[in-house]
């Protein structure tokens, strides 16, 4: 990892991340409220006190992993964006700037997010230092994010 000083245009590049992901999680916690609030109307708790039927959760256990499949990585492997990234201009690529392979999009939204959420997200303050500014879940995908159209210097 090459040491680079911060600069406007980091700083500029790493807002754009963070606000893709903020938009991301909102719709994916859209995704899962919906997906909750399906499952209790359809079965609805059979005690008192609970939240969910057995069937309920049998339902969320399902269709909760196949939303996150669909809305996070999926896409990656077609555009190179979800809704977030392409609302902020930015993509994710692979080595030689082509789309990312349905590993590479697995290993970066499931290893590399979790593996973020253990340091605490300190992981994503790599942009500011690494030379190709990779966050913590890039490198353990060996992917990059990268403008869709870039900037003015």
């Amino acid at each position: 990892m090459t040491r680079l000083k911060p600069s406007f245009l980091t700083l500029r590049y790493f807002s754009h991340r963070l606000l893709a992901g903020l938009i991301d999680f909102g719709v994916m916690a859209g995704l899962q409220f919906g997906i909750a609030g399906s499952a209790n109307a359809l079965f609805p708790p059979t005690y008192p006190g609970h939240h969910f039927s057995a069937e309920g959760l049998i339902l969320f256990g399902v269709f909760s992993p196949l939303a996150w499949f669909l809305y996070s990585v999926l896409p990656l492997t077609r555009t190179g964006a979800t809704l977030g990234k392409e609302i902020m201009g930015i993509r994710v690529v692979g080595q030689g700037g082509q789309n990312v392979s349905l590993l590479q999009a697995f290993l970066r939204e499931s290893a590399g997010r979790w593996l973020n959420a253990m340091v605490l997200y300190l992981g994503l303050l790599f942009v500011f230092w690494d030379k190709d500014r990779q966050a913590l879940h890039d490198m353990v995908a060996d992917t990059f994010v990268v403008w869709r159209n870039p900037p003015p210097s």
